[in-house]
């Protein structure tokens, strides 16, 4: 049973959730053809996650992507 975990900041709508967790399903069976393939989205406050030092709450490139996939 393969298992897929995706760690992402919160904000993205259940719909498109559920679209990415579908496709990653479906690619993860074209690869392996095992079946029951596990999907875990772990989401984190961008505040509580940092790149180069830096918190993702200061990256302005994050802040526009969250407002983009929230509509």
């Amino acid at each position: 049973m393969p298992i897929v975990y995706i760690d992402a900041p919160p904000g993205l709508p259940q719909r498109k959730k559920n679209t990415m967790m579908k496709s990653v399903t479906d690619a993860v069976e074209e690869a392996y053809r095992i079946g029951d393939t596990l999907v875990f989205i772990r989401e984190h406050q961008i505040h509580n996650v940092s790149l180069n030092g830096v918190p993702q709450s200061e990256n302005p490139k994050i802040k526009e992507t969250l407002n983009r996939i929230q509509e």
